[in-house]
């Protein structure tokens, strides 16, 4: 392939040569890698799992090393804006001429291998990491654990976020069997952080058969919240510490940040470096992430609220800021959802906590890949929850359109329901001068 081919074009290739988007098969991939030649990619490797809260923990985890003084390569997926958001050297999105180079140290170690998209993007982050001489590897999973890309090599310290239901086709129908998956990700001897306090069986039984030394929400570190808005934050016996609240919104912020610190804890005499007060509290105020409950205004005009959320799990999470919100404002207000979801999603065990918080709906159709589906089918899915008249858009833009017509200045626009939603909307909002 020639050299001089721009970004965009790699990406376009890159979605063509392989028949399937996503191959949870490794051998493959692990072919690649060795042809590479990398070695261990960095000094300190962190691999985060879980259902909900990965992308958030990743990026908390990356700000902290980064304020501590370290190098941070920062790997997560999907992207809303651009590919270059899934690889962040020292918290800097990859420039793309960096990329196109590792895409051509790929395609020539490759050779006739086929790669998935998400391959090539793995892999990349991967030869970027070695490249630029990072000190620590942040690598959030992209599905699963076990049989996903990130998956092959071997992580120094596994977080695990809190696990629920989703991507039942690919990673099973229960917690357990979802949980044995996300556990996949533990190697031997290796120290585990759960974000649980209680986590499930399929962790346990896997940090014991690894050898691995579990650090565990409530027993290992702790976290308690200040009516300040503040929290307290114990590693084992070490000092407690008074810090801000997250910079991201939402009480589940407290426990993915606890959760980051103690990674920070573990990793740090690898690295020489003392974990303070000075270094968290500045590591917390920077991180920066869009698409979590990110607010959006304008004067005199309805507040918009964006959010990835797109599982049961993460939908009582969005309940309970929405009703944050309804503490802090009042009664005079209406919340109305612009919501867009991949048809293999459970768009009903996401809309049923939701229905009683939420009091107008508009469904969007997603059209930009092959699992979006049009907002009359998921109108007709949740129609029988919400039990009310469901809005329908026949894109992104058109229902931002429409939530706005339909909105009083009090009132209160929600986005969610899928990655997929966040940069049309974004580009909408930002166009008619919210910021």
């Amino acid at each position: 392939m020639a050299s001089n081919r721009s970004l965009q074009s790699w990406l376009t290739y890159l979605e063509a040569i392989h028949p399937l988007s996503m191959d949870f098969k490794l051998e493959r991939i692990k072919t690649v890698l060795k042809n590479l030649n990398l070695g261990k990619i960095a000094p300190l490797i962190i691999t985060v799992a879980g259902t909900n809260g990965k992308g958030s923990t990743s990026t908390t985890i990356a700000n902290l090393y980064h304020s501590a003084g370290k190098r941070v390569g920062l790997f997560t997926s999907p992207h809303i804006w651009r590919f270059n958001e899934r690889i962040r050297i020292d918290l800097e999105e990859a420039e793309d001429c960096d990329i196109i180079a590792a895409f051509e140290a790929i395609e020539a170690a490759r050779g006739e291998i086929t790669l998935t998209y998400f391959e090539f993007a793995t892999l990349a982050a991967f030869y970027l990491f070695k490249e630029k001489q990072v000190d620590v590897a942040v690598l959030e999973v992209g599905l699963g654990g076990r049989l996903d890309s990130t998956n092959i090599i071997d992580a120094d310290i596994a977080v695990i976020t809190p696990i629920g239901i989703d991507h039942t086709a690919q990673l099973g129908n229960t917690i357990e069997e979802i949980a044995r998956e996300k556990a996949g990700i533990i190697k031997d001897r290796a120290a585990v952080i759960t974000a649980e306090a209680s986590p499930n069986i399929s962790i346990t039984k896997r940090v014991t058969e690894s050898s691995a030394t579990l650090y565990q929400n409530g027993r290992d570190f702790h976290y308690q919240l200040q009516k300040s808005g503040k929290f307290h934050y114990q590693f084992q016996k070490m000092p407690e510490l008074t810090l801000p609240a997250p910079a991201l919104k939402g009480l589940h912020q407290y426990q993915n940040a606890a959760t980051a610190i103690t990674a920070l804890y573990i990793g740090a005499s690898k690295l020489g470096i003392t974990p303070s007060q000075e270094i968290i509290v500045e590591g917390l105020k920077r991180v920066k992430l869009e698409g979590r409950f990110q607010q959006l205004s304008r004067p005199d005009s309805p507040l918009i609220y964006l959010d990835v959320t797109h599982n049961p799990q993460g939908a009582l999470v969005l309940k309970s800021l929405i009703e944050d919100l309804r503490s802090e404002k009042g009664e005079s207000f209406e919340i109305i959802a612009l919501l867009g979801m991949l048809k293999d999603k459970d768009s009903v065990a996401l809309a049923t906590p939701l229905k009683e918080v939420i009091q107008s709906w508009i469904t969007a159709t997603i059209d930009d890949c092959d699992r979006g589906q049009s907002g009359e089918a998921l109108a007709a899915k949740i129609q029988p929850i919400i039990q009310q008249t469901i809005l329908v858009a026949p894109s992104i833009a058109a229902g931002c359109k429409l939530a706005l017509e339909k909105a009083r200045p009090q009132d209160i626009i929600i986005v969610f329901g899928s990655f997929h939603m966040m940069a049309d909307s974004l580009n909408w909002f930002k166009e008619n001068r919210y910021v």
